[in-house]
């Protein structure tokens, strides 16, 4: 199975200079290291009217994981007394 995690900010330049060379989305997948369907969904996510940008991606992609960041609910505030009460029963 291939890594899932997220995509690094020169595997977004590779997926970019892949495209340039006219390679395949599963070309680009198996050069890299990654499934076909993290790299349609990058492409899907990222491509705007004049094609892809590995810089305006990996820019998109920091924008979206600090906005997530900050919306957590899931707070240590609320996760402290959970933990504490878990290891009570326990």
């Amino acid at each position: 199975m291939k890594n899932k995690k997220h995509l690094t900010r020169e595997q977004r330049y590779q997926i970019d200079a892949l495209l340039q060379a006219n390679k395949s989305q599963k070309e680009i997948a198996d050069i890299i290291g990654k499934d076909k369907s993290v790299i349609s969904r990058e492409l899907s996510r990222n491509s705007h009217k004049r094609g892809y940008s590995a810089r305006f991606a990996q820019e998109y992609a920091d924008l979206r994981k600090e906005r997530f960041r900050e919306e957590r609910k899931f707070t240590q505030a609320l996760k402290d007394p959970v933990i504490k009460k878990l290891t009570e029963e326990q």
